[in-house]
This record gives structure tokens, sequence and C-alpha cells, in this order.
């Protein structure tokens, strides 16, 4: 078995860093907005993962996430999804042939963010409690809803 530090730089109790990345309508997101001694949100934490539109267990993922994004939303977690290395063009294209519409869409065109956070591989999907920690990694695509309301579930009080 590998160990968390192959897939991904940040581990379990890390501190999340702090980014700013504009979303597919051209708004500014903040992720201080909402975790950590800065938020100005109300919330319990984010779900941010990472994705490409060639990675195959990201097709397969995003919908699952995608039916998940108003049950979350009334835990009062919120729902990132963070694209990596491709414009808002490949991603619109990719995610309306998907019928993903729900989740807060950025774009990392240079892959900085995700160099921050150490991203090796794709997917992979940080929960990130309201102090601004990492609460739980999940490595690769998600199987099922199970798995990920099991994660959520550390996000909240």
């Amino acid at each position: 078995m590998f160990a968390t530090t192959a897939f991904a730089a940040l581990k379990t109790n890390d501190a999340a860093p702090i980014f700013s990345l504009r979303d597919v309508e051209g708004k500014d997101f903040n992720l201080n907005d909402y975790v950590g001694a800065a938020k100005k949100e109300s919330g319990n934490g984010i779900i941010l993962g990472f994705f490409a539109s060639w990675c195959v267990g990201c097709r397969n993922e995003l919908p699952l996430i995608n039916s998940l994004v108003d049950e979350l939303k009334g835990k009062g977690i919120k729902v990132v999804i963070v694209d990596v290395k491709e414009d808002f063009n490949t991603i619109d294209s990719f995610l309306t042939g998907l019928k993903v519409d729900k989740p807060m869409v950025l774009s990392d065109l240079h892959g900085k963010i995700a160099e921050l956070y150490g991203v090796r591989f794709l997917p992979v999907t940080f929960f990130l409690g309201a102090d601004g920690s990492v609460k739980h990694i999940i490595f690769g695509e998600i199987l099922d809803a199970k798995e990920v309301r099991k994660s959520a579930g550390k996000l909240l009080p």
C-alpha cells in the first residue's frame, strides 16, 4: 500500500492552503471566505475536488458528486471542483456532457493550486473543515455516495 504522502503533500489535520480563483461566471472564489479564522460565510466546510476532462476516474465520479450537492448544502457543506490545467471552454463542454451543473466550478489553468495542494494524480478530493484544516482526503475515484457522506460527516460539529 502507498503512503498518503505518495499521493498528496497535505495530510489530515494540516492547514488547507488558502487560494483565490475565478469561477465559470468570472466571479472570484476566495477559500478564506468559507474556512479558517477569516471566514465570512457560515458553514461547516468545503469539499474540494480536483479533476480534468481527460481523467477517467473524474468522469465516473463527477455525476455522483453532482447528485449530492443539494444534500451537502443542507448540512452547510459547499462543494467546489477545480479543473487542473484546462480552460473554461473545455471544462464547460466536459461538464455539460456529464450533466454536472451543481458544484461551484473553478479553473486552475496553470496548475498552481494543484501544486499548492501537492496533487500528484487525479481525481483527489479534500474535505476541509470550517477551521481551515484538512479533515479527510479521498485519493482516486469516489465509488459511492456512502463514501462521500461518511467523509463529509467529519466536517460536521
